[in-house]
This record gives C-alpha cells, structure tokens and sequence, in this order.
C-alpha cells in the first residue's frame, strides 16, 4: 500500500516534467561518490589528513584517493525559464545529500525523525547549495554588453579546484549579485557582491568540529554582523598560444549592527590572485596559481576578527598530462605562509607545504591502476605547545583497481578496489587529530580498504 500511494504521488509530477525535459526545458547533472570501507584492525573507514592544511581550519580530506568516507550526492539542476532570441532567463538549482559511513541506520533518512525516534545531524543531510537565476542578453547591444549576463542568488562563483586534495583553492560562493563576461576587448571582466552572514557559524581552529556547526568558542555575533566581499575578476587574457591568465581581487567589508561594533567584528579584508594555465603539455595541461591576502581573507574565509595585520600568501602548481593512451598522471605542489598578528599574546605562524602526484597505467579501455601518493608537512610557531616549532607530517599512499568508461585519467564513472596507507609523525596531533587516528590510536601508521564508485554528469 505504501509503495502505490508513493506512485501515485509521484505521477502527477512525472507528467508534468516530461513535457519539460522532452523540449530541453530541464537539464540535470551532478556529481557523485559513494562507497564502503573497513580499517585493518576494524571498525568503520578513516580519512587520513593533518588538520589545519587545505582551505579551513578544520582540514581535511587531504590526498582524496581511497581517503574518503562518505557518500554524497550532488544534483545540478538548470532550468531554462524563458528564451527568445538571443535574450534568455535560467534557473540554477543544487541539492546535496551527504551520509557519512559511520550513519549507516537506514531508518535514519537525510530529514531525520521519519519514524519520530530520530533527529537530523551533521552525519546525515540534505542542503541547498545553489539556487541562482540569470538573464542574458539585457544589457543592450554594445560590443561590451551584447554578451554579458547578470545573476542573483546563492551560488558556487566562478569556483577553481584542485581534484586531487577536493580543494577549492580560489572559491568566493555564496548569496549574491553580479555581472559576468563583459568584454574588454582583451579578456572579459566580471564583478560580485558576495554577503556571509557570520551569525554563530563555526570556524574552529582546528577543534574538530563539523563546518557550519553552532558552538560557543566563537564570536557569538547574534546576526549583528556580515560580511560583503567585493569580488573583481579578468579572465580569458591569452598572451601566446595555449595560454590563459585570470587576474582577481576581492575586498572584504563587515557591516555591523549600530552599537555593536568592537575591533573583533570590524575589520576589513584583501587578496590578490593570479593564475596561469598553459595547455598543449605532454596531452595535458599545467596550471600556477598565487594568491596574497590579509584581514577577514584569513584561512580563505569571512573571519572580521582578524584585521590586516593578519596576512598570508599561497603558491601552487598543478600538472596534469597524458602523453600515451597507456599512462597518464597528475601532480601537485602547494606552500602556504600565515602570519598573525604579532601583537597578540600567543599568535602563530603557519606553514604547509604539500606534494602529492597519482599516476594512472591503464591496461585496457577499461581497466586501469591508480597510485596516489601524498605528503603534507604543517609547522606552528608561537602556539605554545609541546610541539610548538616542530613540523607535524604525515605521508599517505593508495593503490587502487580501477574500471571505467574510456582510458582516460578523467574518465568517470570509475568504480575503484582500494587500499590505503597513512603514516605521520609523533607531533601530528598537537594540532587537532588526524581523522583515522581515532581508529589506530596509539599508532603512528594505520591502513584502510574499500571499494568507491565515483561519477560526474
């Protein structure tokens, strides 16, 4: 009975799409991971990563091959709502459901409390990351702005990544409004208005606790703070053949509540980025990136505590190439300086350096072996620690049996067989716990195994 009435619900809004998506009204792709795993002296699957590394506080998950534990699903959905000409309207939608393996009552759904004995956690859920419209084609038909388009709402902005550590190294999203692609001839300008809404939100240093998370240990700012980014960007200059350079800056102003404004919510931000990407290498491509910052850029976040005396710099060089149907392999290089105010009592200085590459063999079209090995290195100066001054490191290797469409580094769905092996070092928990660390303690070297399918649309 329950399976028909769920049918029947469900009929009038298949009929209703159908229409929609037989005329390419709706598109729908996404991304997503899903999988199991086991450590080797039991219990559930651990992701190895030094906290403090990457793009958060928090950390995590570094080198991802065979390194991580959840399933998650992610759907993009793009509605053209209105076409005539060169003069268009498009809705953006991205729902996400996300489960770690550790959440494995299937009584428990993404909602929570289905059956009334469950609630919602941070283990299990469903969010909206996009929903964003756009028109094009309203600007007039200036050479200038016959092709650009303005958007408002929340939305991934002109994100860049780095695949091998999931990190999004230059990633400025949210809830907003903006102009892309004016042309200038030599390029194309774009310019958003980002806001974040500080309120209560966690940042952690380092605590453990999951992103987003209400707490206690920050700035309760109440909705008395926010934060607007000014994001300028010039992308598309091509100086010689396969070249492409992208040129940003972003400016962080807080707006904060008449009365309540104090030096640890008013402090402003800037960073500077440029990158480089060359095409045409070995069948791939190399990308340099550089950024600067300071302020409320701090650990690439919102974070109007920290003035300008806080800053810090990033390098990065990311290769990918596959010069034979045989062999193909990515490699990356990362080091970042974070320096804090040297006023404060007990401020830090931070450096990670990382390098990692994962070369793929392919045997057949279809069967291939992926090796990824990844080293990360974190140094805290002035934190007080036992380990202060001491570099936490932590070294982590996968092999993993792969099958997927095409003979391809890129090539998805891939369905992996996998094992992994992680070692750090004894100061590698003074800055948070490394996540697989819960399960091999009082080890310095713990191995995990699974399976993983992997795909994108």
């Amino acid at each position: 009975m329950k399976s028909l009435s769920l049918i029947k619900a469900a009929l009038p809004l298949a009929l209703a799409c159908g229409p929609l998506l037989a005329q390419d009204v709706v598109e729908i792709h996404g991304y997503t991971r899903m999988g199991v795993g086991r450590s080797s002296n039991g219990g559930e699957q651990g992701s190895f990563y030094l906290p403090g590394t990457i793009n958060n506080p928090s950390g995590g998950p570094g080198y991802r091959l065979g390194n991580e534990e959840d399933n998650y699903l992610e759907l993009a959905i793009d509605v053209k709502a209105y076409e005539r000409g060169d003069t268009n309207f498009k809705l953006h939608f991205r729902p996400t459901f996300r489960q770690y393996y550790d959440a494995r009552d299937a009584s428990v759904d993404a909602g929570g409390n289905v059956d009334y004995s469950h609630a919602a956690t941070q283990n299990q859920m469903v969010y909206l990351r996009e929903a964003w419209g756009e028109a094009n084609g309203m600007l007039g038909d200036s050479f200038m702005l016959k092709n650009a388009s303005i958007w408002a709402g929340r939305r991934f902005y002109q994100r860049h990544d780095l695949h091998m550590l999931d990190f999004y190294y230059w990633n400025n999203s949210g809830d907003g409004v903006g102009v892309e692609g004016i042309d200038v001839g030599l390029g194309k300008l774009s310019y958003a208005y980002i806001q974040a809404d500080r309120n209560n939100v966690d940042y952690g240093w380092g605590a453990g606790h999951f992103p987003g998370a209400i707490q206690t240990d920050v700035f309760n700012y109440n909705g008395k703070v926010v934060v607007a980014s000014h994001d300028l960007r010039w992308s598309g200059l091509s100086i010689w053949e396969g070249s492409s350079f992208t040129l940003g800056f972003q400016y962080n102003e807080p707006s904060v509540r008449k009365g309540a404004a104090t030096p640890s919510n008013n402090n402003i931000g800037r960073r500077f980025h440029l990158e480089y990407q060359q095409s045409g290498i070995l069948g791939g491509d190399n990308k340099l990136y550089l950024t600067k910052g300071d302020g409320s850029t701090f650990w690439n976040w919102y974070n109007p505590e920290f003035n300008t005396r806080n800053n810090w710099w990033m390098a990065m060089d990311s290769l990918f190439i596959q010069p034979t149907k045989q062999f193909g392999m990515g490699a990356v290089v990362v080091h970042r300086v974070q320096n804090e105010d040297d006023r404060q009592p007990g401020h830090r200085d931070m450096v990670w350096d990382s390098i990692g590459a994962r070369p793929v063999w392919f045997f057949s079209k279809h069967v291939s072996l992926a090796a990824e090995i990844g080293m990360d290195r974190f140094k805290v100066s002035g934190d007080g620690s036992p380990s202060d001054g001491q570099a936490r490191s932590m070294v982590k290797k996968t092999l993993a049996l792969q099958f997927s469409p095409q003979a391809s580094w890129w090539s998805r769905p891939v369905l992996r067989l996998f094992v992994t092996r992680a070692n750090w070092n004894q100061y590698a928990t003074a800055w948070g716990t490394p996540s697989g660390l819960g399960v091999f303690a009082g080890s310095q070297a713990g191995t995990t195994f699974g399976a993983q399918v992997e795909a994108w649309w």
